[in-house]
């Protein structure tokens, strides 16, 4: 696992008991139903490696482990001998997120609460793609393959930017008319001589996860889409995709129909993205050209996230935060405020 940073673990629908265990690259994330949503900590016992939800008990505060019985505490003491981490989460309209590393929450439980505030969040669904989450995520920046791979007669592209830590660019897909985007008359029909001008903002949260915003200002049907990538130990991605639709001027929410139709074609682009990805040469040595420039800048940032460099200290955040702890009193308070500045930029 190469980045931290938020990831989409899972559907709600899918955590249908009290202890489930959800796979992130070479870690087990144990997901604790609660009353009020969910939490997530280390699945693994610290004792000798057993997975706390198969078998495991909750008891005030505590999972019982399945192998030697013994109480492993979720997160704090809580007098217990052995603990497991806890990792912020949230659970926003049937979507499960949790953020692995060090790394500062940033805006996106913001946003998040602005969807829940203003839009319908419809889960989607998952597909599994052999390729790292990475790629996945900057095929949104990835102007260039929009043509070639998903017949997009053209795009305008502007420079990505970073606003308040989040990666972000601009484009403007042209496309023929579809049951996803109609003509100014309501028509539907692609006579191959129509186009649409459909305007998206894409914005990255972390390397692996998206919230791109679709035909605002432009088009037919408005919306969000969510999209997450998680890795897993055979070299696959588990991508999961989810749309949101804004609540009615009436406020009456939105239908499920559309929404099914959006991730029909959303669905349906991935599928296009497939055979290129799972059939890559990665290890092949690029002849980068200046059409690459927004794919560059994006993993240039990703590695803000990564997990390597933070653990090995050669992050600028953790020698920061570092020099914190090394520092008078009087001086503290000033380092810790550089580095949560490294950490949000």
């Amino acid at each position: 696992m190469r980045h931290g940073g938020w990831y989409q673990i899972a559907f709600a629908s899918d955590l249908d008991s009290d202890l489930t265990t959800v796979c992130a690259g070479d870690r087990k994330l144990l997901c604790v139903r609660r009353e009020s949503g969910f939490d997530v900590y280390d699945a693994v016992c610290p004792h000798r490696g057993a997975d706390l939800a198969v078998g495991g008990k909750l008891d005030d505060g505590c999972v019982i482990c399945p192998y030697h019985g013994h109480r492993i505490a979720l997160g704090t003491d809580n007098g217990a001998e052995f603990k497991v981490r806890k990792y912020p989460s949230i659970a926003v309209g049937g979507l499960v997120f949790a953020l692995i590393g060090d790394f500062e929450p940033g805006a996106l439980p913001q946003m998040l609460n602005y969807l829940s505030l203003t839009h319908r969040i419809f889960p989607g669904f998952v597909k599994s793609i052999r390729i790292a989450p990475e790629m996945v995520i900057e095929n949104a920046f990835d102007w260039a393959h929009f043509p070639p791979v998903h017949d997009v007669k053209k795009v305008t592209y502007g420079q990505p930017r970073i606003e308040d830590g989040v990666f972000t660019a601009e484009l403007t897909l042209r496309v023929g008319p579809s049951m996803w985007q109609g003509t100014d008359d309501g028509t539907h029909h692609d006579d191959g001589n129509t186009w649409i001008e459909v305007p998206l903002l894409a914005r990255a949260y972390g390397p692996c996860l998206t919230i791109t915003q679709v035909a605002i200002g432009g088009g037919d049907h408005p919306h969000f889409v969510i999209a997450g990538a998680v890795p897993q130990k055979d070299g696959t991605s588990t991508v999961r995709l989810s749309v949101a639709l804004p609540i009615n001027d009436d406020g009456s929410a939105p239908t499920k129909d559309m929404a099914d139709i959006i991730l029909q074609f959303e669905g349906m682009g991935l599928e296009q993205d497939r055979p290129v990805w799972e059939n890559l040469a990665v290890d092949a040595r690029p002849r980068y050209t200046d059409e690459d420039s927004n794919v560059l800048a994006f993993r240039q940032w990703c590695n803000r996230y990564s997990l390597e460099r933070m653990a090995s200290g050669t992050h600028p955040a953790t020698r920061l935060h570092a020099r914190a702890e090394a520092s008078s009193p009087e001086e503290r308070e000033a380092w810790s405020d550089r580095a949560e500045l490294v950490d949000r930029s």
